[in-house]
């Protein structure tokens, strides 16, 4: 998985990481995306780039992505996610509390890809601010139990964003999601699918949606690159659904240390025109 593989990147045993991606609807309207509060299934396994060994591990970066999510002008989104991630045996706990800023459409709520239109004719506007925590818990069985690698996870996000500034729903959201892997020498092809479940805030009708996710990643020496193909189902009528091309390159660059960058490109109107972002995640 693309997770796993980066784990390797850093010279660590293998193991199953990887969450999907989960969008927010606006609290006034809108096109969500997701990769403020939960990331894209792409950026989540690159986010859960962490050691193989158990213990605490901070992560943090910058994401900028922008499209028009059928609105008709385009909206800039940009994320800092600040997130920790705890690992204790095959179980791993996450927290993560982003920070965006959304200069665009006022029908955007979060920050990231897959989206849900409610009104594209929504005005334009600026916001800023913290967006909603995230926690999550993984249970990842290694490749040599079973032949190949599980991994079943599931994330709870809390309203904590502002919801007068659109950032958030106002409403608890959760995701659920099961991930194979399977190891060929150097090259570890992958699938994930997940079930997402939004809140019902007032006025709005959402619905669950699946996500999906295949790819490959490939190791080379300490380092890996890593490419898949991310489908997100679109939790509003009023809008397409998501779907996109994930790629990242992650490379150990001290002992406890791990830097990556990655890259989205949408393939539908529902997801963002393109992505861009880098993260650093450290153990300690």
């Amino acid at each position: 998985m693309k997770g796993t593989m980066m784990l390797a990147a850093a010279g660590m045993a293998m193991t199953v990481v990887a969450t999907p991606a989960q969008a927010q609807i606006a609290a006034q309207s809108g096109p969500q995306t997701a990769r403020a509060e939960e990331p894209s299934t792409g950026l989540s396994t690159a986010s859960s780039m962490s050691f193989s060994t158990g213990g605490l591990t901070a992560i943090t970066g910058i994401d900028y992505s922008s499209g028009d999510y059928g609105t008709g002008f385009d909206t800039h989104i940009l994320v800092i996610p600040m997130s920790l991630r705890y690992r204790a045996g095959q179980f791993r706990f996450t927290a993560t509390l982003p920070w965006l800023r959304i200069n665009g459409s006022s029908a955007i709520v979060g920050g990231g890809s897959g989206g849900v239109v409610i009104d594209p004719n929504a005005p334009r506007t600026t916001r800023s601010g913290l967006g909603d925590l995230t926690l999550g818990v993984g249970y990842g069985i290694p490749e040599e139990q079973l032949g190949f690698g599980l991994d079943l996870s599931a994330r709870v996000k809390l309203p904590t964003a502002s919801r007068s500034k659109a950032l958030g729903t106002g409403k608890t959201d959760v995701t659920v999601a099961a991930e194979i892997s399977k190891s060929f020498g150097i090259v570890t092809p992958f699938a994930n699918i997940g079930y997402r479940m939004p809140g019902d805030p007032s006025g709005f009708d959402l619905r669950n949606a699946w996500t999906a996710s295949g790819g490959a990643s490939v190791m080379l020496g300490k380092s890996a690159l890593i490419a898949s193909y991310d489908y997100r189902e679109s939790t509003s009528a009023f809008a397409g659904d998501s779907r996109e091309l994930f790629g990242a390159f992650s490379s150990p660059v001290a002992e406890k240390l791990i830097f990556t960058l990655y890259g989205t490109t949408g393939l539908s109107q529902g997801a963002a025109d393109y992505g861009l972002g880098s993260m650093i995640s450290v153990k300690f």
